[in-house]
């Protein structure tokens, strides 16, 4: 006997869940080893507006993106 649409459903969330779990836990772990590499280098500073704001150089594939201290 196969699966009924709803135990698919919920087995396709839980397996989603871990997923999306163990992504946060890869971003968290990137995150920490970019700040321990900018730390040695020197380079925190570089990486956010007096404001606190990101810069652009965070994310290369945003520089579509301008910064305006208005919002």
């Amino acid at each position: 006997m196969g699966m009924t649409e709803k135990e698919l459903l919920r087995k396709n969330v839980r397996e989603l869940q871990l997923q999306l779990r163990d992504a946060h836990i890869r971003i968290k772990e990137l995150n920490e080893k970019c700040d321990e590499l900018s730390k040695r280098l020197g380079l925190e500073k570089e990486f956010t507006t007096s404001d606190g704001w990101a810069m652009p150089i965070e994310n290369p594939d945003a520089l579509h993106i301008k910064e305006n201290k208005n919002d």
